[in-house]
Order: structure tokens, then C-alpha cells, then sequence
């Protein structure tokens, strides 16, 4: 298994990097210190080759890219028998009841994974394959498991949702394959590994979920997640992982699940580093206000100067255009402005993330045009950890948002005015303005801090 770069080592390369240091020096360096050519290649922003991309996926499965190895945002149940997370409010109250109906809308007898005959009265719920449904809606909360869980979509069975009736149930059984079981159902996918089920509404009786050899029992609860690992670390089936669901004694139960496999149904490899890194809030965003007198110097300095503004080249091609004109341009600053943004914002933001926070960044002023497009991405995990956008001024048709990602994997929507300012989890977040503006001006500032761990 290689050996993983450290936050010191991450530090050492973006110092590196600042004072113009060969990035191929480096990479000579980070290899005779043990590290892998291609984890190396992808921290220095240096291009992959077919080579490297193999050593990815070796890697991948060496780590059991399978394995739900990012579950931040989740509880781990105290017990070293069995792997189990508990995430209350997965899902919203509306997301629960839109489920409900989809649910209900498709519904067939339940059935089991058995070899011959087995007693009818073992899983009497309804059954709806949600994932052969055509609807976005779906797929989205598809997407949101597969993200949240950390384990590619490749990974996953069909979504499904499950019904009980008063005196439905579904006795003792595991969700791994046993015997048999595997050959038939295995496809060249292998093993379950995780299940990934949400209660989709509250139970007035009855329907709790109970672990028989762990002796913990759990109660229905609205957009409540249950996760749970099949396996063992050695890939054999955990028995203890037994289970079953308690009849329904008054009232209906709904739920929605999701099993994951040990092989993909593709091989591409997973690259996306960032989505999975350590959470520093609850929600990962949230909208304050510049401090006025601040604010006023810059919007003087962007009033005064804005003769000197230039077109911006950005790497990655995150900002497009569908017009003729240049989809942003960028005033530099001064670096009495830029040390006075860091030194205003570092207090409110280390207050919010609960770290101490050292700068790193401060952009000039961004100035989007007309059908500018920001493609959405995630910054970068060595500088760009805790940061704010600050909104400068705005000349638009139609408001223009940012849209941005909760450590649910939830979209929301943010519209800022000039002189208010977004607080967020940059490097974590899929952030971005996927909708072309609408306008002639959008000018923001971007200032970024890394954790002094």
C-alpha cells in the first residue's frame, strides 16, 4: 500500500511551488522519499501518464476502492464487531414524501435472495425498484448516496424503496450472499459490501431495525441513514451484521436502500481527492456581511481603478463564455488591501471553522462578463481549505447564483449582494455558476486559508 503525502509534505509542496521551484525537482524528491509517482504528480498539478493512471487504479484496489472510507459526516456506532453509522436528517421531510409517492406508485411483492423453499411470511413488505424510474429527482438522491458514502455510482445496485403495512415485516436475514446465494447473484460484481437505507417517515408502532448479535435496536425516523459494512476487513461476510425488521404494530413504513458491490461495472479511476477530506462545519457554507468600513476601501479602490482591470486566464478552463467577449477579467490589488482583507476575515472565519487559520491567498477583483459560465470544481486541498468570496459590486439582468454543495452532497442556491460575503469549505464543496450570466459586471474577491494543524 503507498504511503500517503501528510498535510507537512502538502505544506512543503505548495512552499515549493511559491518560491519557483522546478515542479519535476520536486517530484524527484517525493519519490525518494517513498511517496508514489502518480500521488505525487496529482499534488504538484503535474499531468498523468498511462502509466501513472494504472498505478491509480492498483492503488484503488489496493485501499478497496469499494470501502466507504469518507463517511465524515456520519456516527459511528460504538462497536468494534460491526462497522455501523448513523446520519440523522439525510433527507428533508419534503425530499421523504416525494420518495413516499414514487414509491407507492410502483409497488410489487417483496422477494429474497434463497436458495429453494422458503416461508412465505419472511419478508411480507412491497418492493419498487426506483432506479429503472426516468426521473432526475431520483437520480439525484442516487448521486447523494454514492458521494456521501464515498464509493463510486459504479459500485451500486438499483436503487430500491421498501413499503410495510401494519404486520409486515422481514425476519432475520443478512444482505451479504450466503453460499449459493453469491454464485447466482454474484454477475462479476462480487460481494455486498455497504447498505445505505433511509427511514422516509416517522412509524407509530413498531417497524425498528435491530441488529440480533449486536443487540442494538433502531427506531424509524424521518430522513434518518443507516450505513452499515457486510464485511469484515478480510472481505469475508460479518455475521454480525444480522438483521431484521420488526413487524409494523400500528401506522406504515417506508424506506429507501442501497447496496453497493465489490467490483465496478467500469474501470475508471476515481481522481476526485477532494470530496472527501475532513468537514470543519456543520453545513460547509454560510452568507455574512463584509465589515462596512472594509467594504467601502473596496469599493473605492474597484471604482477608482478600474481602468487597470485586464483579461484573466485561468487554468483548468473553469471559466467559459458562450459570447465573443472574454468571460472575466481580474484588478490586481494592492498589498496593503489584500493583507487588510486576510487580516479582517481570519478572526470571523477561524470562528466559524473552529481552527486556527493561516492565509495563504487573496485574489484580486474577478470581474465576470456577459454569458460567463464558472464550471463547477473543487479548489485546491493543499491552500484553499477555509475560504470567502466577497461580492464587489453586480450589474445584471438576473440574479446569478452560486451553486453549492453541503457535506450531504445537497445543491443549494447562494445570491450575494455587494458588500455581503459567503464563508465556505472550498477545497471540499462542489461550488460553481453553472448558468451563464445574465448581465454585464459580476465582481467578486476570493481570499483562501489552510488550517495550522
Amino acid at each position: 500500500m503507498q504511503k500517503d503525502l501528510t498535510q507537512e509534505w502538502l505544506n512543503w509542496i505548495f512552499e515549493n511551488i511559491q518560491r519557483g521551484c522546478d515542479k519535476n525537482d520536486l517530484l524527484q524528491t517525493l519519490l525518494k522519499e517513498g511517496f508514489s509517482q502518480s500521488q505525487s504528480k496529482i499534488a504538484l498539478g503535474l499531468d498523468l501518464s498511462a502509466d501513472d493512471l494504472v498505478e491509480v487504479k492498483q492503488s484503488q484496489e489496493e485501499t478497496k476502492e469499494y470501502s466507504a472510507n469518507y463517511l465524515i459526516s456520519a456516527k459511528r456506532i460504538p462497536d468494534v464487531s460491526a462497522e455501523i453509522y448513523e446520519v440523522e436528517n439525510f433527507l428533508s421531510q419534503d425530499e421523504c414524501n416525494l420518495l413516499i409517492n414514487e414509491i407507492k406508485s410502483a409497488l410489487r411483492p417483496s422477494t429474497i435472495a434463497s436458495e429453494g423453499e422458503f416461508d412465505s411470511t419472511y419478508r411480507t413488505s412491497s418492493t419498487c425498484d426506483l432506479g429503472n424510474k426516468n426521473n432526475p429527482f431520483l437520480k439525484e438522491i442516487d448521486r447523494r448516496i454514492s458521494d456521501f458514502i464515498g464509493i463510486g455510482a459504479s459500485y451500486g445496485e438499483t436503487l430500491q424503496g421498501q413499503h410495510y403495512t401494519e404486520n409486515q415485516e422481514f425476519k432475520a436475514h443478512t444482505d451479504y450472499f450466503e453460499g449459493s446465494q453469491l454464485l447466482e447473484h454474484d454477475g462479476g460484481r462480487g460481494q455486498r459490501t455497504y447498505t445505505f437505507m433511509i427511514y422516509l417517515n416517522e412509524v407509530e408502532q413498531g417497524g425498528e431495525t435491530e441488529f440480533l448479535r449486536l443487540n442494538k435496536t433502531f427506531s424509524p425516523t424521518q430522513g434518518k441513514a443507516l450505513i452499515w459494512n457486510n464485511l469484515n476487513e478480510d472481505g469475508t461476510p460479518n455475521e454480525n451484521t444480522m438483521h431484521q425488521a420488526h413487524p409494523v404494530e400500528k401506522g406504515k413504513k417506508t424506506i429507501i436502500t442501497k447496496w453497493f458491490r465489490q467490483v465496478s461495472l467500469n474501470t475508471e479511476p476515481k481522481l476526485d481527492l477532494n470530496k472527501h477530506i475532513k468537514t470543519f462545519t456543520e453545513e460547509g457554507f454560510k452568507k455574512d456581511r463584509l465589515d462596512d468600513e472594509l467594504f467601502k476601501k473596496i469599493k473605492y479602490f474597484y471604482d477608482t481603478e478600474s481602468s487597470k482591470f485586464k483579461e484573466e486566464f485561468v487554468a483548468g478552463n473553469f471559466i467559459q463564455s458562450d459570447e465573443t467577449n472574454v468571460p472575466s477579467e481580474l484588478l490586481d490589488l494592492t498589498d496593503d488591501l489584500r493583507n487588510e482583507i486576510h487580516a479582517s476575515l481570519k478572526g470571523p472565519l477561524e470562528e466559524w471553522s473552529q481552527c486556527n487559520l493561516e492565509p495563504t491567498f487573496v485574489y484580486g477583483i474577478r470581474d465576470y462578463k456577459q454569458g460567463a459560465v464558472l464550471i463547477p470544481h473543487r479548489d485546491r486541498k493543499n491552500t484553499h481549505i477555509i475560504s470567502a468570496i466577497i461580492n464587489v459590486a453586480k450589474d445584471l439582468d438576473q440574479d446569478w447564483p452560486l451553486v453549492i454543495e453541503d457535506h450531504f452532497y445537497r445543491k443549494h442556491e447562494v445570491f450575494l449582494e455587494p458588500g455581503e460575503i459567503i464563508y465556505y469549505e472550498s477545497a471540499r464543496l462542489l461550488h460553481g455558476r453553472p448558468y451563464p450570466m445574465q448581465g454585464r459586471s459580476f465582481a467578486n474577491i476570493f481570499c483562501h486559508f489552510t488550517p495550522v494543524y
